[in-house]
């Protein structure tokens, strides 16, 4: 029976790695650099975050994913200001002082993905244009530019029950294919909503995983957007939504909200539909002095992998923002 799992698991994994090949995140609203090299300098301040997700856990084999990463950003010659930095400033008085201008963001991250015997590898920088559209609203525009790297490791692969497998497969231990990798994203926000759309594996390169076939990385589509609603001066609800598309998948969409109180600790939910990747999230974090942020998802699965015993999926995020040139670390725009 335990095998017969294993083999549920990994026929439902292959699906979702081939259907969809970036990797999945339930905290993606604390850092949504991840989905849009655009929003990379948004906030006022050296933003660096540190994710870790482990998928389906308990089930055995090592085969659920994982994802590890380390991203940062930071503005470049956003507008400067001369104040007491021991007075306190609220957002509309600081805007009252500062001409809005155009400037720069700058950031890197290195992913890497492991999804049963599927690695994948990614480091890659990226660039901003932030331009102010009025007083209170800026557009931006910018790309990751990197390398990914794909590996299959054989040995991981399960057998049949007389100890073969695909004769397709290559015969070495693993193979690996590198690749120049490009994003491109559009950002707009405000201090009550944001909103983007994005696409990663703009090259479309083509990747050898067996001796005798070859699969392409796909483009992926992002198109996200929050707003804030304020519920009193300690109190704001942030709902938002993210839809994922693969040309020849079904869309997926994630239905989030998250309450914020005072700027230290929210909870929320989010729902996830479609592409064989349905599930309710349950979110939790906490804001420590205004500089360490600190995130956790937990998913409970509602599609096919309930066939298989799992206790669901974790992700935890550490966020740390450095002080800025003026010396303050502000409180994020939403999350």
């Amino acid at each position: 029976m335990k095998k017969i799992s294993l083999y549920i698991v990994v026929l439902v994994l292959s699906k979702i790695v081939f259907a969809q090949q970036l990797p999945q995140s339930s905290m993606y609203m604390m850092n949504n650099y991840l989905l849009n090299p655009a929003e990379g300098g948004t906030e006022d301040f050296i933003d660096l975050q540190m994710g870790y997700r482990t998928q389906w856990t308990g089930i055995g084999g090592d085969v659920g994913p994982k994802t590890i990463y380390l991203s940062g950003h930071t503005p470049l010659g956003k507008h400067s200001i001369t104040r007491d930095t021991s007075a306190k400033y609220n957002s509309d008085e600081l805007a009252s002082t500062v001409k809005p201008m155009a400037y720069h963001g700058a950031g890197g991250m290195v992913l890497s993905d492991n999804a049963g015997h599927f690695k994948t590898l990614e480091v890659k920088a990226s660039y901003a244009y932030h331009l102010p559209i009025g007083k209170s609203f800026n557009l931006s525009l910018g790309a990751f530019v990197g390398f990914k790297q794909l590996s299959v490791d054989n040995d991981k692969l399960v057998s049949d029950s007389k100890g073969g497998t695909d004769p397709t497969l290559s015969t070495e231990a693993t193979t690996s294919t590198i690749s120049p990798d490009v994003t491109l994203g559009i950002w707009g926000y405000h201090k009550k909503y944001y909103f983007g759309i994005s696409s990663f594996q703009l090259l479309g390169n083509d990747v050898k995983v067996s001796q005798t076939s070859e699969s392409s990385l796909n483009r992926h589509y992002y198109l996200t957007g929050g707003y804030k609603l304020d519920i009193n001066e300690k109190l704001f609800l942030v709902p938002s939504v993210l839809v994922k598309m693969l040309p020849g998948v079904p869309l997926t969409t994630d239905i989030n909200a998250k309450l914020n109180y005072n700027q230290k600790f929210w909870g929320g939910a989010s729902f996830r539909l479609g592409n064989e990747a349905e599930s309710v999230v349950l979110l939790a974090g906490i804001t420590l002095k205004n500089l360490v942020d600190i995130g956790y998802a937990y998913d409970i699965t509602l599609t096919d992998m309930n066939t298989v015993k799992n206790n669901g999926s974790h992700e935890i995020i550490v966020g740390l923002r450095l002080v800025n040139h003026q010396h303050h670390a502000p409180p994020k725009q939403f999350w």
